[in-house]
């Protein structure tokens, strides 16, 4: 099958979303696809990865954040238009709201009743959250959205779920709860609804033995005999890391607390108040930026992967996680399969969190490393979305 992708997140860098995209891809290739990636890319972050059978048309990004779809969307909708005049593919798969004005163009099309060539084929939108869950979310906890977010980036990422779940032929969720978000919130038809969660690349996040668990710690600074707190991706408000921080009064000092991956410079910048104000610098280690196939060595130092978030769709660290044989203590999502290593935090205060911490590792629970695998493979992930494909195309 010829598709056609549409995602802004494709790497490098390997953060945010990136990995899904390109590992989904990779899994359908080998299952005998062929692609057209269109995509965004930082002029400063190299040429994008490539992959067999896959052609990357790639975007500059946004340059003021938040300006997504009145700038890069724009320019990708009009390339669009001039691409499908000479290309024919077997179906478009896009993801979240990089595609916003292809499906205004759509809903257009099929308002005025068109016979166009773009009806014909079948569109496919993939959903990694829902804008107005996480607007509810927030309003629930209180919390307020930066400014550029409130006044312009959400009204129009609101603009484009609504429009996505009418004029696609299927709509993927990472979740349970964000499908059923998508059926409150925008009405989407329950039929076209399916949930495929995220995968994981069980050649890449693997348990490793001791010794070498211990010579990576020693390589980041951290003792052998540590308890070793890890929080992985990106560190924004919603992410609640400040909590991690907290928790660690309560733990005793042998308790450390990893933070890997890049984010928000003001809320870094909070941070790093907070751990000096509490006497905190010999108990968190924190790790920039990292590449994506580096990623696994900092699930194979931990103990316990630990993500007090306000809401998620499904944050691919979880099975990454779960995959290296290391436990994860969560919240902000649900997981619709019961798996041994998978807690859900009670509630995010400081001390629960803690208390948690303390109870997971001291009982050194086990992690059910193959039922991930065997489950949550980006091969069984990308056989889900081929059985959707199927469902769509049948004629």
């Amino acid at each position: 099958m010829k598709i056609l992708r549409l995602i802004y997140d494709w790497p490098p860098p390997w953060a945010g979303l990136g990995p899904h995209p390109y590992e989904l891809t990779a899994a359908q290739v080998n299952l005998g696809h062929s692609f057209d990636i269109f995509c965004g890319s930082w002029p400063s972050s190299g040429s994008p990865e490539q992959l067999p059978n896959t052609t990357i048309h790639s975007f500059v990004r946004e340059p003021l954040p938040g300006t997504l779809n009145i700038t890069t969307s724009v320019l990708m909708f009009f390339y669009y238009l001039f691409w499908r005049r000479t290309h024919e593919v077997d179906l478009v798969h896009s993801h979240g709201h990089f595609a916003i004005w292809v499906y205004l163009y759509r809903k257009l099309l099929k308002k005025y009743k068109s016979t166009a060539t773009e009806l014909k084929t079948p569109l496919v939108v993939h959903f990694h959250n829902t804008v107005a869950g996480r607007e509810a979310s927030l309003k629930e906890k209180g919390q307020t959205p930066k400014v550029y977010s409130q006044y312009i980036a959400w009204p129009l990422a609101k603009l484009a779920d609504q429009w996505a779940v009418e004029v696609a032929d299927a709509c993927i969720f990472v979740s349970e709860d964000t499908k059923n978000e998508a059926i409150k919130y925008y009405n989407a038809d329950p039929t076209k609804c399916y949930v495929v969660e995220t995968g994981v690349n069980t050649q890449l996040f693997t348990k490793v033995l001791d010794e070498e668990k211990d010579k990576t710690r020693k390589e980041i600074g951290l003792d052998p005999l540590d308890k070793v707190i890890l929080n992985h991706g990106v560190m924004v408000e919603r992410k609640n890391i400040h909590l991690l921080v907290d928790a660690l009064k309560f733990l005793p000092r042998e308790y450390k607390l990893l933070l890997v991956g890049s984010g928000d410079n003001a809320y870094i910048e909070k941070l790093d108040e907070q751990v000096a104000e509490l006497k905190l610098q010999n108990r968190v280690v924190r790790v920039g930026y990292t590449p994506y196939p580096q990623t696994p060595i900092a699930f194979q130092a931990a103990d316990v992967f630990v993500l007090p978030s306000s809401f998620e769709g499904l944050p691919k660290v979880v099975m990454q996680s779960l995959s290296c044989g290391v436990p994860a203590l969560v919240s902000g999502f649900q997981l619709s399969e019961e798996l041994r290593g998978l807690y859900y935090l009670e509630n995010l205060e400081p001390q629960t969190i803690a208390n948690q911490i303390k109870e997971v590792i001291d009982y050194k629970v086990d992690v059910d490393v193959n039922k991930v695998r065997h489950l949550y493979s980006w091969h069984n992930r990308a056989h889900e979305v081929d059985r959707i494909y199927a469902q769509v195309t049948r004629v």
